[in-house]
């Protein structure tokens, strides 16, 4: 983990002013620098939240390529490379800079990370955990590739309930937790790709799930099962805008993905004078209308499919009711 971070409010921690590449993708190599001053400039450029050691003598050259992008809520990271450790920064630590809580996983390799009293763990290969960056700590990295989300400690650790018990927490243990896991893997793949209108969407979403997700894992810590009903509401509406295509997609499926249950769920939408089902229609409508506005060459039944309608003839039937013309009047208008 190595991105610069401010002070713990969301608002202030990445400015808007203070970044004017929010949103985009940056990419980092230790081939940038000349082998004679590699480990000082990949210390200085890649690390603030923690502190490079330097390699044993016994060690390969370091090498690593990092790919970053700071959103409004936090940073999203991944880093590929050799073995190597870092160490807690006091430095950070008093400057504010390290004021984070790490959610990380390793899809290759292994981080192993020890406590000043020598107790050691190690979070499990593929598993996606938490940690906080202002204990002290050394980290041990095989060679391998990290995936990470830097969020603001202080709004983190309120979501939680408190703070994270032991070196590390293990937050896949529950369906909404495997999900962040893939979310996040599925934008390290496509990353590059993405316009920053794009990231911005994929990015934000997969923060607020984050902090829906300890706060979920923080009410099982500490036996409470107070729902905070508006980030439910949010982050059902965030697994709606990236999961309408589903043809099954129910307010079953959504609780169970998000880690509630169906009648906390439906209260949640209740109180935004809201029902499940008519935001999926309404989320599958708006994307078929862009689909058809596209004139992709896709024809009606196909988009009616790719949107999560069971047929043409009820996608029709909706289109309708809820633009006063068919779907194909309305390509009509773009033709």
């Amino acid at each position: 983990m190595s991105e610069r971070r401010g002070r713990a409010d969301i608002k202030t921690v990445f400015p808007r002013e203070a970044d004017t590449g929010l949103y985009r993708l940056k990419r980092l190599s230790t081939s940038d620098f000349d082998l004679s001053e590699r480990f000082d400039a990949w210390r200085e450029t890649a690390y603030s939240v923690v502190d490079l050691e330097a390699p044993r003598a016994e060690e390969a050259d370091l090498f690593a390529i990092k790919r970053s992008v700071s959103g409004e809520m936090g940073v999203f990271a991944s880093q590929e490379g050799s073995e190597h450790r870092t160490v807690f920064s006091r430095a950070a630590s008093l400057s504010g800079a390290g004021d984070a809580v790490v959610i990380s996983m390793m899809p290759v390799g292994k981080l192993g990370l020890e406590s000043p009293g020598g107790a050691q763990s190690i979070s499990p290969h593929g598993r996606l955990a938490a940690y906080d960056a202002t204990r002290p700590m050394r980290y041990h990295w095989s060679s391998g590739r990290e995936i990470y989300l830097l969020l603001p400690r202080a709004k983190a650790l309120e979501a939680l309930g408190g703070g994270i018990p032991g070196l590390f927490l293990p937050l896949d243990t529950i369906p909404l937790g495997v999900m962040v896991r893939e979310q996040m893997l599925g934008l390290d793949r496509h990353a590059e790709h993405l316009e920053p209108k794009e990231m911005a969407t994929a990015l934000d979403a997969l923060h607020t799930l984050a902090l829906l997700l300890l706060q979920r894992i923080g009410r099982d810590l500490n036996g409470s099962r107070v729902s905070d009903v508006n980030a439910l509401f949010l982050a059902a509406k965030r697994y709606i805008q990236s999961h309408y295509n589903i043809i099954d997609l129910s307010p079953e499926a959504i609780a169970r993905a998000l880690g509630c249950s169906r009648a906390t769920l439906y209260r949640a939408f209740t109180q935004h004078d809201a029902t499940i089902m008519d935001t999926v229609r309404e989320v599958r409508l708006a994307m078929s209308r862009k689909l058809i506005e596209a004139a992709t060459g896709r024809s009606i039944s196909v988009i009616a499919y790719d949107c999560g309608f069971k047929d043409a003839s009820s996608f029709g039937r909706a289109f309708r009711s809820r633009f006063g013309v068919s779907p194909s009047e309305w390509r009509d208008q773009f033709r």
